[in-house]
């Protein structure tokens, strides 16, 4: 019997060796702090089935260039990309959730709304 992994929560939490991730398609939320601290990650994968980014995700990841949010994400926790100081955020929602905690992006990285891939 396999396991299905639905939720990542702290699993990557300090690796900072990890450089890059595709997040599994069964995976429909990405926990707190699950790549906290990946001081080296620079691509992140997410599939659309993901809704939900907890708090501190993707904090202190400030080798993170860029990340594309799908449209399904509602709910995004506080300071889930802060100190991704090279991110820009893409988002295929076009504009903000208002689900998504006020603090999401307590960075101010650039945001792009409405993303709909390369054109």
């Amino acid at each position: 019997m396999g396991v299905q992994l639905r939720s990542l929560t702290g699993a990557f939490y300090g690796c900072s060796s990890l450089t890059e991730i595709v997040i599994p398609e069964g995976v429909t939320s990405i926990g707190d702090g699950a790549f906290r601290g990946c001081t080296s990650l620079t691509s992140v994968v997410i599939p659309e089935r993901v809704t939900s980014i907890g708090g501190y995700a993707f904090y202190g990841c400030s080798s993170l260039t860029e990340i594309v949010i799908p449209e399904g994400v509602t709910n995004i926790g506080d300071y889930a990309v802060y100190g991704c100081t090279n991110l820009t955020i893409y988002c295929e929602a076009e504009e903000k959730p208002s689900g998504w905690n006020i603090n999401w992006n307590s960075s101010n990285s650039p945001v792009v709304w409405g993303y709909k891939g390369e054109e």
